[in-house]
C-alpha cells in the first residue's frame, strides 16, 4: 500500500515537474522570435471589393496594435505587413508575392475566395501558415496543409439558409437571386441541392453581375413565377441595391441571404422600412451583442476606422488573437505553428469558439438575425451540423 501511494506521488511530482519544464520551454520558444515578429496581410484596398477587405484590415490591425500595447508576444511586437490585393486575382497573387519576400512567419489573406485560390499554390510552397476568411467552400478542400479558415463558409450557409426558410418560416415557393461570380453562383448551387434534399423547387434562379445597377428583371421574373420568399445572395453594396429595387417595385416577399443583409454598411444605406424583416444566416456580428465590453470594442473599432466593424473584422480580430495564443505556446516555428492550429479545440473567440476541422475550417457557429427596422437582432445561434 505503501508502494502504491510512493508511486503516485513520484508520478504526481514528475507531472508536475514536466509540466514546468514544458512551460518554460514554451515560454523559452516564444522568447526566442526576432525581435518584431513578422506577420503578413493581403486583402482588398481599393476596387469594388475595397469594403470588405477594409474590414478585415480593421481587425487584424486593430488586434495587433493593442496586442503591441500591452507588450507584444513575449515582449516582441508584431510588424504587420498589408498589401492591397484589389479587385483582380492577378493582382492578388502579386501582392501574395510581395508579402512573401518578407519571409512573414504567418499569412493572413483575403475573404475573396477567387484571390485565395490564386495565391494557395504559392503559399503552400513557402510552408507558411495561411489563415483565410474566404467563403467558398472548396477554399479547403484544395490539399493544402498549410491552409486554414477561421470564418464560416457558403457550404454552412447553403444547408442552413434553405432549411430555415422551409422548416421554421414555412415558405416552400422561393426564388433564388445572387451576384454572378465565383462566390454568389457557388451559393446558389449549394442553396438548389438544399432546397432539393427538402422536396422544394425554386420558383425561379436569377443572378447578376457584380457591376449591375439594375435588378429589376430579374426580381420581376421571380414575382411573375409566384415566389412567396426570396434567397438572397451578395455583397452589401449589391444586396443594398436589390432591397431598394424591390422596395420601389412593391414586391413584397420574405427575404433571406447572407449577412449582407444585416450587415451595418447595408443598413446604413436603407430606409427603416426597407431594411425591416429581412432575415440572414452568417458569421457573427458584434452589433447585436448587449456585452458591455463587446459593446467598447465595436464603438472604439468605429471610432478609430469610421467604418462599423462586421463579421469579417470579427474573424480577423480573433485570428490574430489565435495566432498569438500559438506562438506563446510554441514559438516561431511555422511547422509547429500549423500543426498548434490543426489541433485548435475549443479555443474562445470575442463571440465564438474556434475548433478545427480535419479540412481546416475552425468557424462552425453562425448567427441567425432578423432587421427590426434598421437594427439587427439576433434570433439565436445556429450550428453547423456535428458541432
Amino acid at each position: 500500500m505503501f508502494y502504491l501511494s510512493l508511486k503516485t506521488s513520484v508520478t504526481a511530482v514528475t507531472a508536475i515537474w514536466l509540466s514546468i519544464a514544458v512551460t518554460a520551454d514554451a515560454r523559452a520558444d516564444a522568447a526566442s522570435c526576432p525581435s518584431s515578429i513578422p506577420f503578413g496581410l493581403t486583402t482588398a484596398l481599393t476596387g469594388n471589393l475595397a469594403l470588405l477587405g477594409t474590414q478585415a484590415r480593421n481587425g487584424a490591425e486593430f488586434a495587433v496594435d493593442e496586442i503591441n500595447a500591452g507588450g507584444g508576444i513575449a515582449g516582441k511586437k508584431i510588424a504587420l505587413t498589408t498589401e492591397d490585393t484589389g479587385a483582380s486575382s492577378t493582382d492578388a497573387l502579386n501582392a501574395m508575392n510581395r508579402i512573401l519576400e518578407g519571409k512573414p512567419l504567418v499569412i493572413l489573406g483575403s475573404m475573396i475566395s477567387p484571390h485565395v485560390f490564386a495565391q494557395t499554390e504559392v503559399v503552400t510552397k513557402s510552408e507558411t501558415p495561411f489563415l483565410v476568411g474566404a467563403t467558398n467552400a472548396k477554399v479547403t478542400m484544395q490539399g493544402s496543409k498549410w491552409l486554414f479558415r477561421t470564418h464560416v463558409h457558403d457550404g454552412q450557409l447553403a444547408e442552413l439558409i434553405p432549411e430555415y426558410l422551409v422548416k421554421t418560416l414555412g415558405k416552400t415557393k422561393p426564388g433564388i437571386m445572387a451576384v454572378a461570380d465565383d462566390y454568389g453562383l457557388g451559393a446558389s448551387k449549394g442553396i438548389q441541392a438544399a432546397l432539393a434534399k427538402l422536396k422544394v423547387s425554386p420558383a425561379a434562379v436569377a443572378s447578376y453581375a457584380p457591376s449591375d445597377k439594375d435588378m429589376s428583371a430579374q426580381l420581376l421574373e421571380i414575382k411573375d413565377k409566384g415566389a412567396d420568399s426570396l434567397i438572397l445572395f451578395g455583397r452589401p453594396a449589391d444586396v443594398t441595391l436589390v432591397i431598394k429595387q424591390m422596395n420601389d417595385l412593391g414586391i413584397k416577399l420574405t427575404t433571406i441571404g447572407n449577412s449582407s443583409i444585416v450587415a451595418q454598411t447595408t443598413l446604413n444605406n436603407l430606409s427603416a422600412a426597407e431594411a425591416d424583416g429581412g432575415y440572414a444566416i452568417g458569421g457573427m456580428i458584434p452589433q447585436t451583442s448587449t456585452d458591455a465590453k463587446i459593446m467598447d470594442w465595436s464603438k472604439r473599432v468605429q471610432d478609430k476606422y469610421k467604418v462599423p466593424a462586421d463579421n469579417f473584422t470579427v474573424s480577423y480580430y480573433d485570428t490574430v488573437y489565435l495566432l498569438k495564443s500559438i506562438i506563446e505556446k510554441v514559438g516561431c516555428d511555422k511547422a509547429a505553428i500549423r500543426d498548434a492550429l490543426a489541433a485548435t479545440k475549443d479555443s474562445k473567440g470575442m463571440l465564438i469558439s474556434y475548433q478545427a476541422d480535419g479540412q481546416g475550417d475552425l468557424a462552425h457557429t453562425l448567427g441567425i438575425y432578423r432587421n427590426k427596422g434598421k437594427t439587427p437582432e439576433l434570433t439565436g445561434p445556429i450550428k453547423e451540423s456535428g458541432y
